[in-house]
């Protein structure tokens, strides 16, 4: 038996697996920036810049992880727990 809590989390996991996804790749964008204003001696050289997307490509990573993490557990409490003697 589930209550409508229950049933309302499972019904926003694939949500909360899209929105991890959209994280995580806009990680990987602020990661790049890091990685291109980061590189010393160059004329495009700015590590201010490197530092700021260097932690939000962090945070975000984090945020993806939370979410996915969420959606799993939402799954995972919908999903009926086997009784013993009917395995």
């Amino acid at each position: 038996m589930q209550t409508p809590e229950q049933q309302w989390a499972a019904q926003q996991a694939p949500r909360l697996r899209g929105m991890a996804y959209q994280a995580e790749q806009e990680s990987e964008r602020q990661q790049m920036t890091a990685d291109v204003y980061g590189r010393r001696g160059r004329d495009y050289s700015d590590p201010v810049k490197a530092d700021r997307a260097q932690r939000e490509a962090d945070r975000l990573r984090s945020r993806g992880k939370a979410l996915r993490d969420t959606a799993s557990r939402a799954e995972t409490e919908v999903k009926p727990k086997k009784r013993g003697w009917f395995r």
